[in-house]
């Protein structure tokens, strides 16, 4: 009778960092972002912002990475949530697990009070600094463009209420005294195409499609009165 020594089955593991390292090509542009650019370095002045006491929420660097990619992008708060959640690319760059939980989209509003606009303009032009030292902008060609930024779909209540205080409608020399954002207007690309909030007007370099300058102002600003603040200026 033979003797049948049982086999012995070696059981491999790949760890969740592994696995994303193999979904991530080698040669994706968020990897060669994270070899240019030092984001720690970036962020560390902004740490103070976030006290040591109380629980530990979602670290500072991948929230601001986030905020690169909702820029770049021009995703709302609730497509960042999304892509956060879905897109194994934009996790392993922002330094998310594959299984790790991500915050949903009002943490994105929460994180650019905290920051501030000075801050994050600070910190968007120091990375465009970085990039263009690298050769990514070309400075020659620039595409200006403005896209919608709704804060409010319908101002029923609104207007209800102004007609109630003697409005004869509600409108943009009105709509301040009460809507509860008082910055916001209305505006429009044609007759079907109106919305209530802002415009978000940006500079495009046509070499690699990055953006160079931006600004938002109320929807009803013209876009020409905008070009002095984000043409170059040569």
């Amino acid at each position: 009778m033979v003797k049948i020594e049982p086999k012995t089955i070696k059981m491999i593991t790949t760890t969740e960092e592994e696995i994303m390292e193999k979904l991530v090509k080698s040669d994706h542009a968020f990897r060669k972002l994270n070899e240019m650019i030092d984001f720690e370095e970036l962020i560390v002045p902004y740490r103070k912002l976030y006290s040591d006491i109380g629980a530990e929420g979602v670290d500072v660097i991948k929230g601001f990475k986030a905020l690169l990619i909702q820029f770049w992008e021009d995703y709302s708060d609730r497509e960042m949530e999304r892509l956060l959640g879905e897109n194994v690319a934009v996790k392993w760059f922002c330094g998310f697990a594959l299984t790790e939980k991500t915050p949903d989209h009002s943490y994105f509003g929460k994180l650019r009070k905290r920051f501030g606009t000075e801050n994050i303009a600070d910190i968007f032009n120091d990375v465009n600094e970085i990039l263009r030292s690298k050769g990514l902008f070309g400075d020659v060609f620039k595409f200006i463009d403005a896209s919608a930024i709704v804060t409010k779909t319908a101002l029923w209540e609104e207007r209800d209420r102004a007609i109630k205080e003697g409005e004869e409608k509600l409108n943009n020399k009105n709509v301040k005294n009460y809507a509860a954002d008082k910055e916001a207007r209305w505006g429009a690309k044609s007759k079907t195409n109106i919305w209530f909030g802002y415009k978000r007007h940006c500079s495009v370099d046509m070499r690699f499609g990055l953006i160079d300058k931006l600004a938002v102002t109320p929807a009803n600003i013209l876009d020409f009165q905008v070009l002095e603040n984000i043409c170059p200026k040569n």
